[in-house]
């Protein structure tokens, strides 16, 4: 009996084991696996078309866009090969029920407008079928209600002191008012050039400044890991004056340390053209993101500014 009892806990643990190795196995996988990502797109003088697409683990996932003149943009995502998503029959599926209930819907009212509608016919019948003397009665009585109604307003009219005595109550009323608008707009101009003058102390902080510098890098750091490692840019370009064109290709050769022929461009100087293409890929890394939310989360700097912050609220 004891040896049956050890070996189902030996099988239920080995189990466990299993599982959590999985469970890990893939946390690793979705954090340092990178989800990489490509793009290609044309434009021309009547025509432009772009295509992007991203893919994970072998193309195992993959989400691809298309976007093309005079045509609706185009997503669809496929696992294992397999399409699962495609927002173009998706749209046209919602179509097809629209038109469907309209149709239904004037149908419908088509039925309904040759069937004759009884109400008027009842609405005279029950006129017809009122005495003469209750009408009589009905119409003396709203009579006697208007001449009580009239005659009760004449009497309610204030005279000329009531008048005087409530003009003086609403003028001394409305300076009550103005005096208390003019000291709540004086206590928000005070509270407000405290709160500019402590969170400027605030900012001049050796503390604060090393937070945001430690921001900065972050950031610098998480846009070159997600930046296109390659891309290539090819442009015509053309102007009517040849000036502008000179000056376009001027900035154009200041910035070739930054994009060191990568973007190509050919010139027209007589005429004014605007064409060319693009394409890049790069990566994503989610190690990237996770590392620099734990590196700005424990920071001493950035809790004390988040703590003097709230604070003050």
């Amino acid at each position: 009996m004891l040896s049956i009892l050890l070996t189902v806990l030996k099988v239920i643990g080995i189990a466990i084991l299993v599982i959590l190795g999985l469970v890990l196995f893939i946390l690793l996988l979705v954090v340092f696996v990178p989800v990489r990502y490509r793009g290609s797109g044309s434009y021309g003088a009547a025509s432009y078309d772009v295509r992007m697409r991203a893919s994970w683990l072998l193309h195992m996932i993959s989400v691809q866009g298309e976007y093309q003149n005079e045509q609706a943009l185009h997503i669809y995502l496929k696992i294992l090969g397999i399409p699962l998503y495609d927002n173009l029959k998706i749209r046209n599926k919602k179509k097809k029920l629209t038109k469907t209930k309209a149709e239904n819907t004037v149908e419908i009212q088509a039925a309904s407008a040759e069937d004759p509608a009884p109400e008027d016919f009842s609405s005279e019948l029950a006129a017809e079928a009122i005495p003469s003397g209750d009408r009589l009665a009905a119409e003396m009585t709203t009579d006697a209600d208007t001449w009580d109604k009239s005659t009760d307003n004449n009497e309610k009219k204030p005279g000329i002191v009531q008048k005087f005595k409530n003009f003086l109550i609403n003028f001394v009323n409305f300076f009550k008012n103005l005096k208390f608008t003019i000291h709540k707009v004086c206590d928000t101009i005070v509270k407000i050039k405290d709160n500019i003058k402590y969170y400027l102390g605030v900012l001049q902080l050796d503390s604060t400044k090393r937070a945001f510098t430690n921001c900065q890098k972050q950031f610098v750091r998480v846009l070159k890991k997600i930046s296109p490692r390659k891309y290539h840019v090819s442009l015509h370009l053309g102007f009517d004056d040849p000036a502008v064109m000179g000056e376009v290709l001027a900035v154009w050769g200041m910035f070739y340390p930054l994009h060191q022929g990568n973007i190509d461009i050919q010139p027209e100087f007589d005429q004014t053209v605007m064409e060319g293409s693009f394409s890049f890929r790069g990566r994503v890394n989610v190690f990237v993101f996770a590392r620099a939310s734990c590196i700005l989360f424990f920071d001493r700097d950035i809790r004390q500014l988040i703590r003097q912050l709230k604070n003050h609220q």
